[in-house]
């Protein structure tokens, strides 16, 4: 696999990683639009539980407190594509971009702190370079279970 097609995926995986921290901002509007209308039924519940069955202070914050806390620990998108998670690791495909682009340019290039070069005859494929016995990765964030996914797919899917 060339270089090349490598730096296309790449830029194909920022594509798809920002695709995902759209979809994550929508499952957080979803989220929060499906929380408030649980504090409003469970407020609803409480105020008919005081007005006809004279329940306590005590047993309406319970309800309200433990309808809420369910909800959020139960339907609380966990994905950890998150603006902060989302910008570093795009950062990190565009070094890894300008890295690739470099070792094209036929100028000595580092990956993971390892320097290479073109005409030292390293043969490249989907993870890193390798040559005789050595074996350098373009970069171990690639390995990562949220990455890895989506970097294969950026693969498959090449323009």
């Amino acid at each position: 696999m060339s270089p090349e097609v490598i730096v296309s995926a790449l830029a194909r995986l920022n594509e798809l990683l920002q695709m995902k921290f759209q979809e994550h901002k929508v499952k957080q509007k979803k989220f929060k639009q499906m929380q408030m209308v649980l504090i409003i039924l469970s407020f609803s519940i409480t105020l008919v539980l005081f007005v006809i069955y004279h329940a306590s202070f005590l047993q309406m914050f319970f309800i309200l407190v433990g309808f809420n806390t369910l909800f959020f620990v139960g339907f609380k998108p966990r994905t950890p594509y998150s603006e902060k998670w989302v910008k570093e690791k795009m950062q990190k495909v565009i070094l890894l971009q300008v890295a690739l682009k470099k070792f094209l340019m036929e100028e000595e290039a580092s990956f993971d702190g390892v320097k290479c070069q073109v005409d030292e005859g390293w043969i490249a494929d989907k993870w890193g370079f390798h040559k005789d016995n050595e074996r350098i990765d373009y970069g171990e964030f690639l390995y990562d279970k949220h990455i890895k996914g989506l970097y294969l797919e950026a693969l498959r899917n090449k323009k």
